[in-house]
């Protein structure tokens, strides 16, 4: 048989081929990068996505290089203005682990990538391959690569990003919504016992939306949003901090400080876009997952995660049905509702960041009103799975 191709070795990637791995599907991953990289800083893994790790046996893994929040004294993560006072209910750890069977798990994206590095085998990633063009007959689809290689293959699916190469490949041109807000976030060596209670938060300042959480025993995942124009870069990373103090002058103490130990290798900007609706994730052959599919602004931590569920119901498809269309057909009524519901519902998350200062303390006193009734039945429909 011959091997899937996964065109993208992140998160996404990597679990599509271990779901075929372990069904003893053929596959075989094409990365750009010529060393992978984990893109980003930090990742919140919610019971969505661990289940579904669960059932790949590699829970236990990510446990052991990630933390779990309850375990460090937190009981709720939860957005506060820049008080400590609550804006919107938090998540309960305890009620989320009894309801979902999961809790909340952070990690390092180097760790978690990783992780699932050694679930495969060591051949399965190919590296230094960046696609720049695609071929396709009715029985199969040749990749070229910009070192001149070429491969032919039945079944191909881009899992390589926001900007993906194989999207534009199929779907030329899709449109790239920027969100007005740009985002700085970098891990930083510190003692989780520093940040005090809460052990994890999200923090609306004026001018500057701050989240931290422990990822490690001596790690701590921290981001920030801001508006801007796009396409601004810094001039320097000690630029970056300056503005980011200046910005976040009302936050509390431990933003400064996570921000000042920051190094400047550690400190990463990127501006924050999602993808307009895709009418379809599939061409004939080849298909879409993760970002290159539904790409979504952070506000929900459920980027990588969904990605997560794409790969488990993906790899169950292509392991149900010999012809890839069927699969792709299957595996895009299953996921596209939520995955699609997810970025509308994250994009309205993100509009209430950075509101005009005029409007903010009308914007908090309405967010005091909403119900936890509300915000249980949100996550209920994140974090249950659709299987």
């Amino acid at each position: 048989m011959q091997p899937i191709t996964i065109i993208g070795g992140g998160i996404g990637g990597l679990c599509l081929a271990i779901g075929l791995h372990q069904r003893q599907i053929p596959v075989q991953i094409y990365e750009a990068a010529p060393v992978l990289r984990p893109v980003g800083a930090g990742i919140l893994l919610a019971p969505n996505a661990m289940n579904l790790l669960e059932r790949w046996g590699l829970a236990e893994a990510v446990r052991q290089r990630g933390l779990c929040l309850s375990a460090l004294g937190g009981s709720e993560f939860g957005i506060v203005d820049a008080q400590g006072r609550s804006l919107l209910p938090g998540f309960d750890l305890k009620l989320m682990r009894e309801r979902f069977g999961q809790e909340l798990l952070t990690i390092s994206r180097a760790a978690l990538q990783q992780t699932l590095l050694d679930a495969l085998p060591a051949d399965c990633v190919q590296l230094g391959k960046r696609l720049v063009g695609l071929q396709r007959t009715a029985a199969a689809v040749e990749a070229e690569f910009a070192d001149g290689s070429t491969i032919q293959t039945t079944c191909l699916i881009g899992a390589d990003g926001l900007r993906s190469a194989v999207r534009e490949q199929i779907f030329p041109k899709q449109r790239l919504r920027y969100s007005g807000q740009t985002s700085h976030r970098a891990l930083v060596q510190l003692d989780y016992r520093e940040l005090g209670q809460p052990v994890a938060a999200e923090i609306w300042g004026q001018q500057l939306r701050f989240g931290y959480t422990p990822v490690g025993q001596d790690l701590v995942y921290w981001y920030a949003t801001s508006l801007a124009a796009q396409g601004q870069r810094d001039a320097s990373p000690a630029a970056a901090r300056a503005s980011l103090l200046a910005q976040g002058h009302d936050l509390p103490a431990i933003a400064k400080t996570l921000i000042e130990r920051t190094s400047d290798e550690a400190l990463l900007r990127t501006d924050i876009s999602d993808l307009a609706h895709l009418k379809s994730w599939y061409q004939g052959r080849i298909g879409l997952l993760g970002d290159a599919a539904h790409a979504t602004t952070p506000n929900l931590g459920q980027g990588g995660c969904q990605a997560i569920e794409d790969a488990w119901v993906l790899a169950e498809m292509l392991a149900r049905y010999e012809q890839p269309q069927l699969a792709f057909l299957h595996y895009q009524k299953r996921r596209m509702p939520k995955a699609q519901a997810i970025v509308d519902t994250s994009w309205r998350v993100g509009s209430l960041v950075h509101v005009p200062k005029v409007w903010q303390q009308l914007r908090n006193r309405v967010l005091r009103l909403v119900p936890r009734s509300l915000g249980q039945r949100q996550t209920n429909f994140i974090y249950a799975l659709n299987d």
